[in-house]
């Protein structure tokens, strides 16, 4: 583009400024309004865009103060649950304690209390081991009771520690006693998970479900009147002359944490039912 060229555009532009004038609202309506138009769109479409940012920045904040506030709380919820589990716990543990101090209180024969250190987890014979033993006082068949009724007996002493025999295994025999007929038979365990069997039970002898079966206290390894279960099923033996009990155990095995070993005189002698004898 020339100089000649340049200077008749400049002094058209200027002819037509000179002009439009005379004429303010053309000359606003043609110089002054689209460039306005044009700066105002462009700043809009900048503020549009700077609200979008924010909003989505402030919603990306909310969410992560939210986010926060949710692992808090999700912390929280654990700890309460933990505590709360401690709590229960405690209080299963001190009802136990309480039940066991209460039995203590009852049993007029000497005992030891005791604590299980662990159970027989094969699928042999169900022991379980307590934490006392020959240095406390403990010997070989004393019986042994928990808070609901009678766990078994010990079947083996060490230094400080003991073997005790759960009265659902297929080694395990007392004499057990119907209250109120004061009917007394022979009970037998059957396998753990299994209900024991009481035998030698007279056909007339009434019994009902549900009825207690307790220590008679004749046989020297506990206390008379003491829970060993309750009847859960009544089957005639052949030849009518007898009936058989399955009794289930008034003690729950997987509940039990503390248990009260009886060590009383020895008062029976060597005679007395065979099962009993050492080998």
């Amino acid at each position: 583009m020339t100089r000649k060229m340049v200077v008749i555009i400049f002094s058209l532009m200027g002819i037509l400024l000179l002009f439009l004038g005379f004429y303010p609202a053309l000359f606003e309506k043609i110089v002054v309004r689209p460039p306005l138009l044009l700066i105002r769109s462009i700043l809009g479409i900048f503020q549009d865009s700077y609200r979008t940012t924010s909003s989505f920045w402030e919603e990306y904040a909310h969410l992560m103060e939210a986010e926060k506030e949710n692992r808090m709380l999700r912390k929280e919820i654990v700890l309460l649950s933990t505590r709360l589990e401690k709590a229960e716990s405690l209080l299963v543990e001190n009802e136990r304690l309480r039940a066991l101090l209460e039995l203590k209180k009852r049993v007029a024969s000497r005992g030891i209390s005791c604590r299980l250190l662990a159970d027989n987890p094969t699928l042999g014979h169900r022991t379980l081991l307590v934490d006392c033993g020959k240095d406390q006082g403990v010997h070989r068949k004393d019986g042994v009771m928990g808070p609901q009724g009678v766990v078994g007996f010990v079947v083996k002493v060490f230094p400080d520690f003991s073997q005790v025999l759960w009265l659902e295994d297929s080694f395990f025999a007392m004499e057990g006693l119907l209250p109120g007929s004061e009917q007394k038979g022979v009970l037998r365990g059957m396998g753990v998970g299994h209900p024991m069997e009481m035998e030698y039970i007279p056909s007339l002898t009434p019994v009902q479900k549900g009825q207690a079966v307790v220590t008679s206290g004749e046989d020297g390894f506990f206390p008379p009147g003491e829970a060993i279960g309750f009847v859960k099923d009544i089957r005639p033996s052949p030849g009518l002359l007898f009936k058989k009990l399955d009794v289930v155990a008034a003690e729950n095995f997987s509940d039990l944490s503390v248990v009260y070993v009886l060590t009383p005189p020895r008062e029976w002698d060597r005679s007395s039912l065979k099962w009993k004898q050492e080998k």
